[in-house]
């Protein structure tokens, strides 16, 4: 099951841009643009850590504090 969770964070990884979409463009889930990106890594690092929202908390899961890091970056307010 361990291993099935770090697949799936991964290859939601790779989808990022299009999985996160999918809720956080501002309908279903917060937009990730109204956050800085260190707000984005303290929450993501939170979720990893089990606490929140369980889809949250599986997603973050499968990555690593540098994947993390990227996507806070990647997505955070510029």
């Amino acid at each position: 099951m361990k291993k099935l969770l770090i697949i799936a964070g991964i290859a939601g990884f790779l989808f990022a841009g299009d999985n996160c979409a999918m809720c956080h463009n501002g309908g279903m889930a917060k937009k990730l643009d109204n956050f800085t990106p260190a707000q984005i890594e303290a929450a993501m690092k939170e979720f990893k850590a089990g606490k929140g929202n369980s889809m949250m908390v599986n997603v973050a899961k499968g990555l690593s504090d540098a994947d993390i890091k990227r996507v806070a970056k990647e997505f955070g307010k510029k």
